[in-house]
């Protein structure tokens, strides 16, 4: 069902500095920086190519929503991996039928042109699992 991971997402209080560290001390070169529209929140995403797989800094200003939550209670962490699929209505509809938990109970537009449905967290162990497609 699911192909290669395609990021890990990882929820930065500070942006610029964030990413100076990930170009100075590991040596990855920014791909691209996007904003992007999340349930009324808007993100800043920064794509750091490593290999097949893409880190993903993501930041907001918000004071709710996915990113900022999740930094509020968790601070600055890992906050989810996608994996890459090719038919996510599909699958979505597959699993929504099976009584599978998402976050949204529709797919939503995410970074990069890509559509996307994040699975609640309880369905793996805590862990905020992403599903996009390209």
């Amino acid at each position: 069902m699911v192909g290669k991971i395609d990021h890990i997402g990882i929820v930065v209080a500070n942006l610029e500095s964030s990413m100076a560290r990930y170009q100075t001390i590991l040596g990855l070169q920014l791909k691209e920086i996007e904003e992007i529209e999340v349930d009324g929140a808007i993100l800043r995403v920064a794509f750091f190519p490593a290999g097949d797989t893409n880190i993903e800094l993501v930041h907001t200003m918000a004071k709710n929503g996915l990113a900022a939550d999740f930094l509020r209670d968790h601070g600055e962490g890992i906050h989810h991996i996608a994996f890459a699929v090719d038919d996510l209505k599909s699958i979505f509809d597959t699993l929504l039928g099976q009584g599978v938990s998402f976050l949204w109970d529709r797919i939503i537009p995410g970074s990069r042109g890509s559509q996307v449905a994040f699975f609640q967290p309880k369905e793996f162990n805590g862990v905020y699992i992403e599903l996009v497609q390209r």
